[in-house]
């Protein structure tokens, strides 16, 4: 008997430290499994699919993935192609064994009624900042009209996707949605009229106007980035008036992460530092004074005033990751070769 429950506690705890599984691989035919780090708390499956009439091809990612991001979906046009994508997350062993077939679900259900029509454009084709933009109709009443800016200075991913308009269902939008520091500049924007998404601003070269607020700003970690001869002050932009700092550790190398710079207040309420920065077990603050966004030391949040209690993000839905920006550019890149 005492040897069953030794047994039985070492199996609970084996259980413990192997964490969550998730199929993991790029294809059809998934059958790769893989145990997810500790800061990895949910399993991922990414599917894009590329129509160019009469051909259509799709393009499927499973892995381990960090808290925080969500189930959404975009459609927008590049070149010749119409780019489907759609991202599910779960948090069971091997619960992301099937991949989700939006296009089965758009042409089962036809064209409905009360859908929107929007503008399209993709940044990889150059359409984004022409006067006249491409029309889009939505095919589910549920898609908003999108409008996503995400680029990095200088360049992280020079094949990234820096705008995309399209119809999407992207949760948390009801507001503009936006951060930036020096290095990073991530503005999202969802509206429910026809044609709402037609701002052509390019906002790498003509910034949003100044706001009157300034905020400390750095990516990296305490000794590399965001040590104390990498912090700058930076002038805020646009819906951009709160200061924000964050903690965390990176989905891919594991390492201590931190963050700084300006967000907007929709921002500071939902994850998308984790999505757009890929930063697991995070904790975040938002703060309304100038360069107010001094409390992280050493990579870590350090304790506040009960006043002011620090927040830890947790695992909201959200907007769709930079993984789906990226994974765009190159394979469109490798279907035009």
């Amino acid at each position: 008997m005492e040897f069953f429950w030794i047994s039985f506690f070492l199996s609970l705890a084996v259980a413990h430290v192997t964490g969550l599984r998730c199929y993991s691989c790029e294809g059809d035919d998934c059958q790769e499994t893989e145990v997810c780090k500790e800061h990895q708390e949910q399993c991922r499956t990414t599917v894009m699919t590329l129509q160019a009439l009469p051909k259509m091809s799709s393009y499927i990612l499973k892995g381990c993935d960090v808290a925080g991001k969500p189930n959404n979906s975009l459609t927008h046009f590049s070149g010749k192609y119409t780019v489907f994508l759609t991202e599910e997350h779960c948090n069971a062993d091997l619960c992301n064994s099937r991949a989700p077939n939006e296009m089965s679900t758009r042409i089962a259900r036809g064209r409905q009624r009360s859908t929107l029509d929007c503008y399209t454009c993709a940044s990889s084709d150059k359409t984004c900042f022409k006067t006249t933009l491409v029309p889009l109709r939505c095919v589910l009443p549920r898609e908003s009209c999108v409008d996503i800016t995400s680029f990095t200075m200088p360049e992280e991913f020079p094949a990234d996707e820096e705008r995309i308009k399209g119809c999407g269902q992207l949760s948390q939008c009801q507001e503009p949605l936006g951060f930036h520091n020096q290095n990073s500049f991530y503005l999202i924007k969802c509206c429910n009229t026809s044609w709402c998404n037609n701002d052509v601003q390019d906002y790498k070269s003509k910034p949003l106007a100044p706001n009157g607020v300034s905020c400390y700003s750095c990516e990296g970690n305490s000794t590399h980035g965001c040590a104390p001869e990498n912090v700058a002050k930076v002038q805020c932009q646009g819906p951009m008036t709160r200061c924000l700092e964050a903690s965390g550790i990176h989905g891919i190398s594991g390492e201590q992460s931190v963050l700084k710079g300006c967000a907007s207040s929709s921002w500071c309420d939902s994850p998308y530092t984790s999505v757009y920065k890929n930063l697991g077990a995070i904790q975040s603050r938002c703060c309304a004074e100038d360069l107010c966004n001094d409390w992280i030391k050493d990579g870590t949040l350090k304790p506040l005033p009960h006043s002011q209690a620090s927040h830890k993000v947790t695992a909201q839905r959200t907007l769709l990751s930079t993984c789906l920006l990226l994974s765009t550019a190159l394979l469109l890149s490798s279907e035009r070769s």
